[in-house]
């Protein structure tokens, strides 16, 4: 397994994990991170209509905006685990701001080794990490005994449409995700593909900016560390390319079969 450095470097989409101490600088415009929290309030809506009573883990949460936004918007419970301490603190303080920090609250941990330690919930979200227990057949069976009756998981992520010839370590083909979700006893329910082209392309270009204006700062303040902050920089910049030109994203309702 890799160490926890390593699979926060990777859901950053880094191999370098000297810029993980750097990542709360170079992202501090943003607050939503990777999953869109509209689309999953309009799917737990949907599927769990009896959402007020409803206990939701957020797995990788980030700067808290899937769990405060759903709290606030539907009165259910969430607990939401991350391993970088000042997207933790960030997350409280949006909370305590939206006026749900009772019934919506974080900690700093490791979900890999943190999720034996819970129960069950209605709801679980993944919200673009990626397969963090192996690959998804064996992290859709490690999320499945934590999941009550009727439960569902909910995953923001993308994939190689089958047709493609391109190759993406990071992403595979749909049929073999399909696969994958039918090996761990599960199905899918629905998939709600991003936003159009366009509106995709403005936001990739405004959110590359301001990385790029962050990490260029930390060029001047750090310059014995430029070539951590340029190397970020490209990698970014090459994430976004193949995001846009290369894979499907979209946001997974997944339930049992």
């Amino acid at each position: 397994m890799k160490s926890l450095e390593e699979s926060i470097a990777g859901a950053m989409d880094c191999s370098n994990t000297e810029i993980n101490a750097f990542l709360p600088y170079i992202l501090q415009d943003f607050w939503e991170i990777g999953a869109d929290p509209e689309t999953i309030i309009q799917l737990v809506k949907k599927y769990r209509p009896d959402y007020a009573d409803l206990t939701v883990l957020d797995l990788g949460s980030g700067k808290g905006a899937v769990s405060v936004k759903l709290s606030a918007a539907l009165g259910c419970r969430c607990f939401g685990i991350d391993a970088i301490r000042e997207f933790v603190q960030f997350a409280e303080k949006k909370a305590e701001e939206f006026g749900v920090e009772s019934i919506c609250t974080f900690e700093q941990n490791d979900i890999r080794t943190r999720l034996s330690g819970l129960g069950l919930f209605d709801v679980i979200i993944l919200g673009a990490i990626g397969p963090v227990f192996g690959n998804y057949s064996e992290t859709l069976s490690c999320l499945s005994g934590h999941l009550k009756p009727e439960g569902i998981i909910i995953i923001d992520d993308c994939y190689i449409d089958d047709d493609s010839s391109f190759v993406y370590p990071a992403a595979l083909k749909k049929t073999v995700f399909l696969r994958q979700i039918k090996e761990a006893g599960m199905e899918l329910a629905e998939e709600v593909p991003a936003s159009s082209p366009t509106e995709i392309r403005e936001e990739y270009d405004r959110e590359l900016c301001l990385i790029t204006a962050r990490c260029n700062e930390l060029i001047k303040q750090q310059p014995e560390k430029a070539f951590l902050f340029e190397e970020y920089i490209a990698v970014q910049k090459r994430e976004y390319e193949v995001l846009d030109t290369e894979l499907v994203c979209g946001t997974f309702v997944i339930r049992p079969a």
